[in-house]
């Protein structure tokens, strides 16, 4: 169980502000782990309630619930490295806190977003050195109220293969086909085919790094949408196609003993939360310095661009979290965050696609203060 209590001078990073807003966050999480000589199905849940004072003026919703639960079930085989897969997921949230933490732009649409899903697959050892594995599934997201956005369907089919080249070293491929299928009138759709190579290294006990570079061939079948906002302003999509670079690199570097640093950079192009196709640049570098075994701290930063419903914003964010183990199960955190977006560039009235209404926010920041208080209880141990 955890409570999490915000306060954050423009929360919902709007270029005009409304005055700071308290948050509060009460979250209680439950895993289950089954285990048998061959298998091993784990279940994690959590429900979760937010209610907002002060500085909401224009939000649809300034209090919410959210239920998620995932199920994974794995069966190994009788060769190490074998094993085959499936994994159930539902998540249910607001569509304002969802929106806004993926895209990072307010929205006014009301009611919530429900995501189900399903997926599995199976990885085989060729030998000692060569993996492959082959993985399909789907995610069907849907509004309620329905009028709140276009629902649709997320389908893909992935395969990957990887030699490890010396006992330091691991090189793959990966391809994956995604298909974007839009409950519009007329249909909408898009295919997204996506293939990378890279390697992953332990150059040594103290520094890990690996890398993955690409390419993205995107085409859309659309046409005009059934969006809940009628008139002059309802867009026209058209079909098409375009190829685009996707990569990532990351590293850990423990610097001392107590001390790890964490650098990533990446490309990618994927379907954001509301099904349009997102295409972001983020760098990110973080710090962690254990000071005992009850306490740590944290600095991250990171610089990222975003291009999505035909609008491209810059974002700029940094945090320092201070992490204390008040007592055994009991744990607390205090952290400030700064977030910036630029002025946006295009018009994002709307989401083309799925019709779902996005405030085209221009420059906004926020500063953030928050406090986390958590208790874990362990019903029955996993040994037993």
């Amino acid at each position: 169980m955890s409570e999490t209590v915000e306060f954050n001078d423009n929360l919902f990073m709007r270029n005009m502000l409304a005055g700071g807003t308290f948050g509060s966050y009460t979250t209680v999480t439950a895993n289950a782990v089954a285990v048998t000589p061959t298998s091993r199905l784990t279940i994690d849940s959590d429900v979760g309630y937010r209610k907002y004072w002060g500085g909401t003026n224009g939000i649809t919703q300034t209090e919410s619930d959210s239920v998620g639960i995932n199920a994974h079930y794995e069966d190994r085989g009788k060769v190490p490295g074998d094993r085959n897969f499936l994994d159930g997921n539902f998540r249910r949230s607001s569509a304002v806190v969802a929106v806004l933490g993926d895209l990072g732009l307010p929205t006014t649409v009301h009611g919530d977003v429900n995501r189900t899903g399903v997926r599995g697959g199976i990885q085989r050892s060729l030998s000692a050195l060569d993996t492959v594995s082959f993985a399909v599934g789907s995610t069907l997201t849907t509004y309620d109220p329905a009028s709140s956005g276009t629902q649709f369907t997320d389908t893909s089919a992935a395969a990957s293969w990887s030699h490890r080249i010396d006992p330091m070293t691991t090189v793959s491929v990966s391809s994956q086909a995604q298909w974007l299928n839009y409950d519009s009138t007329p249909r909408s759709s898009v295919v997204l085919v996506t293939t990378t190579g890279g390697f992953e290294s332990s150059f040594s006990p103290v520094f890990t790094y690996g890398a993955n570079a690409g390419a993205v061939y995107a085409t859309a079948d659309a046409g005009t949408a059934a969006f809940p906002l009628a008139g002059p302003l309802r867009p026209t999509v058209t079909g098409g196609s375009s190829v685009g670079f996707v990569a990532n690199a990351h590293a850990i570097y423990r610097i001392t003993k107590n001390t790890t640093l964490n650098v990533l950079a990446a490309q990618t192009t994927s379907p954001a939360i509301t099904g349009a196709l997102t295409k972001r640049t983020t760098f990110r570098a973080g710090v962690t310095q254990m000071i005992n075994a009850r306490s740590s701290i944290s600095v991250a930063g990171d610089v990222s661009r975003q291009t999505s419903s035909g609008a491209t914003n810059d974002f700029v964010s940094g945090s320092v979290s201070y992490a204390y183990q008040i007592a055994r199960d009991w744990n607390a955190s205090f952290t400030y965050r700064y977030l910036h977006r630029t002025a946006t560039t295009g018009n994002a009235l709307l989401d083309p696609l799925t019709g779902l209404p996005l405030t085209n926010g221009g420059a906004a920041s926020s500063n953030s203060l928050m406090v986390t208080v958590a208790k874990t209880t362990t019903i029955i141990p996993l040994d037993n």
